[in-house]
């Protein structure tokens, strides 16, 4: 399946762009879809199914039929419909990394397109917003053009703070009294294991929970080389390491905190994802639509 992540992301800043960016991704995300001959989600995606002698002609997707020739009913029940809540991480170590690669920018892309995505199902997105402090910035709702509002939330956000989970946040999450979808936006960065009590909090919401972890590649692959000054961009803490003594030690350490926090994802039994932010966003799409098409 090809890159769906190929406009220039650093251009992309006010809410018609973000619009933009999110239906080309999406559009393309599920005519890929539809061309692939072992994914099954042509008659599996939630959004439609194939048309059958006696649907109403109305319903057919005439967009889609000109894309993969074939012929698919809208669906509309909103019976089935899910309250998805999307937790996104706007603390200041989200704001790393290079160009198109920042955390920051990734992450409220991939809210974007997911918003866009699960309106596209008829399913009600919301946007909730954490740092130091946390905030319902969008609240979920199932209209067609909800997720324009989730564009005009994500456009304004400035990366900031320290990680902090909170009575806050916790209040947000012991809000949702619906059992639905949470995705969870974030690298997980906070003091000690702090960030994982919202994921215990989600769990006993009965919320069924994707993680989605991300990390760029320079926290990945660490390429630095020579004497370096390293600032936390939180607590602005300064440590000075030479590269080559420390690249072993960092790298295990960070493996050993992503298996802790995978554990942790299957004990409280959410799905968790690893991304880098270079990859494509077919990837988190492909996690989302796997567990919305399991419930």
């Amino acid at each position: 399946m090809p890159s769906t992540f190929a406009l220039n992301a650093n251009a992309l800043a006010a809410i018609d762009d973000l619009s933009l960016l999110a239906r080309t991704v999406v559009e393309g995300f599920l005519e890929g879809l539809h061309r692939s001959p072992f994914l099954g989600y042509s008659t599996e995606f939630s959004a439609y199914r194939p048309y059958t002698t006696g649907d109403d002609p109305g319903y057919i997707d005439w967009k889609l039929w000109g894309r993969c020739d074939k012929y698919y009913v809208k669906q509309f029940e909103d019976d089935t419909n899910l309250t998805c809540q999307i937790f996104l991480d706007i603390s200041a170590s989200m704001d790393f990394g290079a160009g198109d690669t920042n955390k920051f920018l990734y992450g409220r892309i991939l809210a974007a397109v997911l918003a866009f995505l699960m309106t596209h199902q008829h399913d009600a997105p919301g946007l909730a917003l954490f740092s130091a402090q946390a905030s319902q910035a969008v609240p979920p709702k199932a209209a067609r053009y909800h997720a324009e509002e989730i564009f005009h939330a994500l456009a304004r956000l400035q990366a900031g703070g320290p990680t902090i989970i909170g009575t806050d946040l916790l209040g947000l999450v012991q809000s949702l009294r619906r059992r639905g979808v949470a995705v969870v936006i974030s690298d997980f960065f906070a003091a000690g294991q702090t960030a994982f009590e919202l994921l215990r909090q989600l769990h006993a919401q009965q919320q069924e929970t994707i993680v989605m972890h991300l990390l760029c590649p320079e926290e990945l692959d660490f390429p630095y080389r020579g004497a370096l000054l390293l600032q936390d961009s939180e607590t602005a803490e300064e440590k000075p390491v030479h590269a080559e003594a420390f690249r072993q030690k960092y790298l295990e350490r960070l493996q050993r905190y992503c298996d802790d926090l995978r554990s942790e994802c299957v004990k409280l039994e959410a799905d968790y994802h690893l991304f880098r932010t270079d990859q494509p966003l077919d990837f988190a799409l492909l996690a989302y639509l796997e567990k919305r098409n399991s419930l």
